[in-house]
């Protein structure tokens, strides 16, 4: 059989989204929401993924990705890494990611969501794997929950001072004087917010950023999530320094009790757990079943569920969050935003 790999344009985008729904996921989203699918792929006329054509010019095997910054030399994740099972291509998964790395410059590749059977793989690719982190701080104020269950809870002192203030981004211009760390992996950008949150069709994200005096040396970004009649907060990405932690810890506190929130959450890998901790938040223990802190939404799922990411080795500071990726993505048609 001859397979052809090449990187999809706009043409490809009906083959895609059929390979999508026949192979990948069925009635998925991104296989049905066509406005959603250019969204998250589309760069001018090309689409972010590389596929692979049989003989008959059918897709048989997909390997999506998503830019985290728009330098000529971008960091980037993985998205929708999926071959034909009645193919019988060898290695066909491995060709296409190994078309990507020859194809699409980048500095560094790095994503969360990587299935358990992926690992092997992962490691002849002489990858990193790591077992993402899940806090939570909890709404002391309720008598009973319905998504949570027996969370440990903590009481947080709410941290006043007068030279950290922190505030909801109501317009971008408000955080074009932050300074992205290029020696944190990986690197984003004003483009990369205005994209994956500020813009989203679906989603609705709260920005917030942290000063000191007059200077922003945090930002966070959150999604409210609507289940069971009750309300999660998350936060999905953050920016800066680690040091003031427990003003933002206390500043959530606050919001969760404020809003009749259940909880708030952060999953992460590469902050110090010793920071997020000492801040207030409380580190979900996956290998008990005691306490629950659902991640999973669309559809719900009342269960403990560990993400897994993998990157390249590097010197720097490597860190992933919850939105990394394609992670902290719609799944059905019909969504809460």
């Amino acid at each position: 059989m001859s397979i052809v790999l090449s990187q999809a344009t706009i043409e490809d985008t009906r083959g895609l989204m059929e390979f999508m729904d026949k192979v990948w996921k069925k009635d998925h989203i991104l296989s049905k929401d066509k406005e959603l699918f250019l969204y998250e792929f589309q760069e001018e006329n090309y689409l972010n993924i590389i596929i692979a054509k049989d003989e008959k010019e059918s897709i048989v095997g997909i390997f999506g990705f998503i830019k985290y910054n728009s330098s000529s030399l971008p960091d980037i994740a993985g998205s929708l890494w999926k071959v034909d099972p009645n193919i019988k291509e060898p290695l066909l998964g491995l060709r296409l990611r190994e078309y990507f790395v020859k194809n699409i410059p980048h500095r560094f590749f790095a994503a969360p969501g990587a299935g358990l059977q992926t690992k092997p793989i992962y490691k002849v690719l002489k990858m990193n794997w790591h077992r993402m982190k899940q806090y939570y701080i909890v709404n002391d104020t309720l008598s009973s929950f319905k998504v949570i269950q027996n969370p440990q809870i903590k009481k947080i002192e709410y941290l006043f001072n007068n030279n950290i203030t922190i505030k909801k981004m109501q317009d971008i211009n408000e955080i074009e004087t932050f300074v992205f760390d290029t020696n944190i992996v990986p690197t984003k950008d004003i483009h990369y917010m205005k994209k994956r949150y500020l813009n989203h069709p679906i989603y609705s994200y709260d920005i917030y950023y942290l000063k000191k005096i007059s200077t922003i040396v945090n930002i966070f970004v959150c999604r409210l999530v609507q289940v069971n009649d009750t309300k999660v907060y998350r936060i999905v990405d953050f920016f800066g320094d680690l040091e003031y932690l427990g003003s933002i810890a206390s500043f959530c506190y606050k919001y969760i009790k404020d809003n009749s929130i259940e909880y708030i959450d952060f999953i992460n890998h590469g902050l110090n757990e010793e920071s997020l901790i000492q801040s207030g938040f409380s580190l979900l223990d996956f290998e008990s079943n005691k306490t629950i802190v659902p991640n999973f939404f669309e559809p719900f799922l009342s269960q403990n569920v560990p993400v897994y990411c993998v990157s390249d080795k590097t010197e720097k500071e490597f860190r992933q969050f919850k939105a990394d990726g394609d992670q902290d993505r719609p799944n059905q048609l019909q969504v809460m935003p």
